[in-house]
């Protein structure tokens, strides 16, 4: 008999065939948690995204869409990230990084800060949706 811990899909085949997303690799990853000397969303957030002043990419599973919060700019952009379906059969290929079309930008904040509390996704909360998001890039 093992102890091995079997692990939960969360996104099945997203960079090939039996590369999955687990639920443990949603949100906030722990090498994020432990740079920011948090288990809480929120202050992982403020310390990657507010104060070192990172962008955040994501891939948000109930709407299938990939998302960017620019913190370079102000006003803050929130943008969905265009994808070529064609370029694979896996969703962690079909993300285009490129700049984004006016008609993307799904919310502006004059600060960072402002994110947090006033970023809506489907009707969700952010800590919601960041929570049951695969983070593609923090940079």
């Amino acid at each position: 008999m093992t102890n091995e811990i079997k692990r939960k899909n969360a996104i099945k085949d997203y960079y090939g065939k039996g590369k999955h997303v687990y639920e443990d690799e949603m949100g906030f990853r722990e090498r994020m948690k432990s740079e920011a000397r948090s288990l809480v969303a929120r202050e992982v957030f403020r310390y990657h995204v507010e104060e070192v002043g990172l962008n955040l990419a994501f891939y948000y599973p109930p709407t299938d869409t990939f998302y960017a919060i620019y913190n370079e700019v102000r006003p803050v952009e929130v943008y969905t990230m265009p994808r070529d379906r064609r370029r694979s059969d896996f969703i962690g290929w079909q993300c285009e990084c490129n700049p984004h079309e006016e008609d993307q930008r799904i919310a502006t904040f004059e600060d960072i800060t402002e994110v947090w509390d006033g970023l809506k996704i489907d009707g969700k909360d952010f800590e919601e949706v960041i929570n049951h998001s695969y983070i593609v890039a923090l940079n």
